[in-house]
């Protein structure tokens, strides 16, 4: 009789969980497609990284480096190159903000630092994307807030903003002079977003960054499925790192 019991509530258990995950079960990230010499862009994606320990032990991680990537699209192999990190500079400050790092030219980065020798004053260092060289030390720098806007006038919205994380749902739109556009759609798990947002050169595809340190292209007039670019920094033993920001898609 206890066995039968024991069966029963074993079936009924069973059945209860199976119900459940059906309702509420675990929802899959998002499905893109793969970056191919067929996709015909062109221009250069740059981002900012930070290098991390996987300590796991609180407090975890421990962030060992800042750095600048950047991706040629219009090679045929695709390939990271670093700019430069933050432990490249040291010899001009141990404060350098690579959080509001900018881009400055097509071939170039602004990065902001702190100048304690000339009595605290801020400055900037134009970084070549290419060699990495200095190539100024800018006084009086001024930092723009970034463009969400493309060359039809065309503007970004803030994911945070269309995106609704409590039935898992994430989306990336844009505003037309009249209408929310959208760009795409999708359910994905609670902890899944996308960030900074940028506009191709050309204002027809769009750049996102994910959580999970991706790259993302968007079709704006859906013309072909989102592609997924996997980044893949060069790491030491016992080191991952985090996609902190996208800056830009320039020509």
């Amino acid at each position: 009789m206890t066995n039968r019991r024991t069966l029963i509530v074993s079936i009924a258990i069973l059945i209860t969980t199976t119900i459940i995950v059906a309702l509420f079960g675990i929802v899959p990230l998002p499905e893109y497609g793969e970056l191919s010499s067929e996709n015909n862009f062109d221009g250069k994606i740059i981002y900012h990284i930070e290098i991390q320990s996987e300590n796991i032990i609180p407090p975890a991680p421990d962030i060992i480096d800042s750095c600048i990537f950047y991706i040629d699209l219009s090679k045929d192999l695709i390939k990271e190159e670093k700019v430069i990190c933050n432990s490249d500079l040291y010899n001009f400050s141990y404060d350098i903000n690579f959080y509001d790092a900018q881009i400055y030219s097509e071939d170039q980065v602004l990065l902001s630092y702190w100048d304690y020798q000339a009595g605290d004053e801020r400055k900037g260092l134009v970084v070549d994307l290419k060699s990495g060289d200095i190539s100024k030390d800018v006084n009086n720098i001024f930092f723009v807030e970034k463009s969400k806007m493309n060359v039809y006038g065309e503007k970004l919205i803030n994911p945070w903003e269309t995106s609704d994380y409590n039935s898992r749902v994430i989306g990336v739109y844009y505003v037309d002079r009249i209408n929310n556009i959208e760009v795409f759609k999708s359910r994905a798990p609670s902890n899944y977003f996308f960030e900074s947002l940028h506009w191709s050169p050309d204002g027809n595809n769009i750049v996102a960054g994910d959580s999970e340190n991706n790259l993302i292209i968007f079709s704006k007039n859906k013309s072909f499925f989102p592609i997924k670019i996997d980044l893949d920094a060069e790491l030491q033993e016992e080191e991952s790192f985090e996609l902190i920001e996208v800056l830009g898609w320039t020509n």
